[in-house]
Formats: C-alpha cells, sequence, structure tokens
C-alpha cells in the first residue's frame, strides 16, 4: 500500500513539538551600576549582588554626610564632599539611618523639597540622569524589662505608620519634580515586621523570641538573620533581582571589631549560622514585601 506523505503537516507538528517543549530563557541580569552607600549598613548588599550574578556591579564608597543624626537638609551636605555627587560619579545612593522617616525634630524642620533626601536626588541627577537615591526604611526596636529579662515591646502592624505615609509623600513630591522614579524607598521595616511577627506566632524555624533578632535586643546589633535581610531587600530593590535562591557566603564578613571583638563572648565572628530554611524564608519575605510595595519601584514577576 503506497503511503502519502503530507510535508505540510509534517513541518507544522514539528513547530508544535518545538513550541511544547521549548524552555524560556533565563530573565536577563540588570547591568551592573555604580553605587554609593552611606551612613548605617552592615557590608552584606555587596555580597548578595554578587551571589545574584550582576556584573559591572560597583560598590563606592560616600559621599559623607555625617553621622545618622545629620538629617538636616542643605547643612547635612558639606560642599566639597558633595562634589563626586554633583559630577555624577553615582548611579545610585543606598542609603540607611534610624531617622529614616521625615520628622520635623529630627530633620532640623527640613521635611519637604528643601529635605536632605531631596537634595541629595537634586545633586545626583546634576551630571547623571540615571541618578536613582535608594532610601532605607528602619525598624527602631524597643525593649522593655520583664523581670531580669530583657524583652521586645511591639504591637502586629494593623497600617502603614505615619512616618513611612510621610515618607512615601516626600517621595511622591521629588519624583514629580523630577518627572521620573528618581527616589525609591526599600521597605525594610515592613521585612522585620514580617519576621517578628512570624516568630512571635511560632512560625519561623529556630528562633521563638523576637528579641533574640538583635544581640542583646540592642537596635545596634542586628543579628545575622537581621543584616541578611536586609541585605536582601536592599539588592532587591536596587536592581529588581530576587533573592530567593541565592547562597552568598557571608562568613568573610566579621561582626563589629575592636580589641574585645575575639573574646566577647556576646559577639558572632561571622554571619554563616543561618539554617538553609532560614535563609529560604528571609529571601522569600524580603522579595515579597519589594514587590508587593510600589514605592520600591520593583515590578512583579
Amino acid at each position: 500500500m503506497k503511503m502519502t506523505i503530507n510535508l505540510s503537516a509534517l513541518a507544522a507538528l514539528a513547530t508544535w513539538i518545538a513550541c511544547a517543549t521549548a524552555v524560556d530563557p533565563p530573565a536577563a541580569k540588570p547591568a551592573g551600576v555604580k553605587v554609593g552607600h552611606m551612613l548605617i549598613l552592615f557590608e552584606c548588599e555587596d555580597t548578595v549582588v554578587k551571589a545574584a550574578g550582576v556584573e559591572g556591579h560597583k560598590w563606592l564608597g560616600g559621599p559623607y554626610i555625617g553621622t545618622w543624626h545629620d538629617i538636616r537638609g542643605e547643612k547635612s551636605l558639606q560642599p566639597k564632599r558633595m562634589e563626586p555627587l554633583e559630577r555624577g560619579d553615582y548611579d545610585m545612593l543606598l542609603l540607611a539611618t534610624p531617622h529614616c522617616y521625615p520628622e520635623k525634630e529630627s530633620w532640623s524642620g527640613h521635611v519637604g523639597l528643601d529635605s536632605t533626601p531631596a537634595l541629595l536626588c537634586n545633586k545626583g541627577v546634576m551630571n547623571n540622569p540615571k541618578f536613582r537615591l535608594v532610601w532605607q526604611s528602619w525598624y527602631w526596636p524597643r525593649t522593655e524589662r520583664k523581670g531580669d529579662k530583657k524583652v521586645l515591646s511591639w504591637q502586629p502592624r494593623k497600617a502603614p505608620p505615619a512616618g513611612l505615609l510621610a515618607l512615601e509623600k516626600l517621595t511622591d513630591q521629588i519624583n514629580a519634580k523630577h518627572g521620573r522614579k528618581v527616589m525609591v524607598i526599600s521597605p525594610v521595616e515592613e521585612a522585620v515586621c514580617k519576621v517578628i511577627e512570624m516568630v512571635a506566632a511560632g512560625k519561623f524555624p529556630g528562633i521563638t523570641d523576637p528579641t533574640e533578632l538583635w544581640v542583646d535586643g540592642d537596635m545596634w546589633k542586628p543579628g545575622s538573620h537581621l543584616r541578611t535581610l536586609f541585605a536582601y531587600t536592599n539588592v532587591a530593590t536596587m536592581y529588581g533581582v530576587s533573592p530567593v535562591g541565592l547562597n552568598p557566603d557571608f562568613s568573610p564578613l566579621k561582626w563589629g571589631g575592636g580589641k574585645s571583638a575575639p573574646t566577647d563572648p556576646k559577639s558572632f565572628a561571622d554571619l554563616a549560622p543561618i539554617t538553609e530554611e532560614q535563609r529560604k524564608v528571609l529571601q522569600q519575605i524580603a522579595w515579597d514585601t519589594a514587590t508587593n510595595y510600589s514605592y520600591s519601584g520593583v515590578k512583579k514577576p
């Protein structure tokens, strides 16, 4: 019996099979940029960026504006130290401070377009049209004594705090002035609150007391879990890349310093003692928080 082969049908079948079995190409990595970092960061971001495979990233110091108290408008910005920013040396600034929210007293009354973040944006875009300011929100832990123990004093978050709403309003003002998203907010505080709630509810693996997220409950000593959470959230906001599945090597990073560090039993030598299960949880919280917060500028996948 003679068979007739329909070449057109075979070609169509081959095309269908190729489409059905095709694997989507991996998402393109964003190009790295020159990033200045300022004030109270814990040096984990650079490690996360490298683990994410972002090429061309440069982690730069400065520009210096003083201490975490110095969110005081023009008084914060020493002209000589601002020259690199004005020249366009920075594509991005990442800034973290406990005084992250507009507050008349701590910001010396400069809470609008004459505020420190607004002026940093003005200077950053002078000679660099792609400049962005990444302003990290900050969770300021409050503790109280219960017997001989220090415990975290907190309430479950039911609505955004007034300070965050004020920062969002300022961000809108700054971006409206420049006609694009020059300033974004890295939602670290929201991510920290989610971890605290998980711990308090007994749903975070291996930690049952929220106070343990800080060394001695000290706001200046976030433990390794929080330090890495800050970095995951900041990098997600900076580059729009997911930290989920990354395995950055934090072991070379040391806690603090000084003569007492090697023998102080309350200090820890590195940032490695995070279990695989904990790492996955922290990474997912960071990514979910960044992608569900419009002011981060991160697009949902």
